[in-house]
């Protein structure tokens, strides 16, 4: 029996997800880091005019998620941290950076924040996240 093709469906990062935030992140091997730049989209409202917390908490993950994918880390969230230092605001450009921090045995230590366009962090997060496998 043939088995269907899985489609990437990522609500955070696939571009076959019209539904999602298809957001573009690059990763930097010699410094072990990601960026992009993200403008939020109305439909990802919270409070009027602010994007949504728990899209912020999605982005954060997500890029600390690339990092991983980057590095050759087939890993799952284990824990997320998320500290909101001010409002993101719909349609405001963001720029977003992560930065790999260590493994130890199965568990790494990623790091990401969100800035907007006038340089102000808006969003920390620090992860931790589990190898897949045995």
């Amino acid at each position: 029996m043939k088995t269907a093709t899985k489609k990437n469906l990522s609500f955070a990062s696939s571009p076959d997800n019209p539904d999602g935030l298809q957001l573009k992140i690059t990763f930097d091997e010699d410094t072990k880091t990601a960026y992009g730049d993200f403008t939020c989209p109305f439909k990802f409202q919270g409070f009027p005019d602010m994007i949504h917390p728990g899209v912020i908490a999605t982005i954060l993950d997500e890029i600390m998620i690339k990092i991983n994918e980057a590095m050759n880390f087939d890993t799952m969230t284990g824990e997320l941290t998320i500290r909101y230092l001010q409002p993101a605001f719909i349609n405001e450009p963001l720029h977003l950076r992560g930065w790999f921090v260590k493994k130890n045995k199965k568990i790494i230590e990623n790091r990401a924040e969100i800035e907007n366009e006038i340089g102000k962090i808006v969003a920390r997060g620090k992860g931790k996240y589990m190898e897949n496998g045995e």
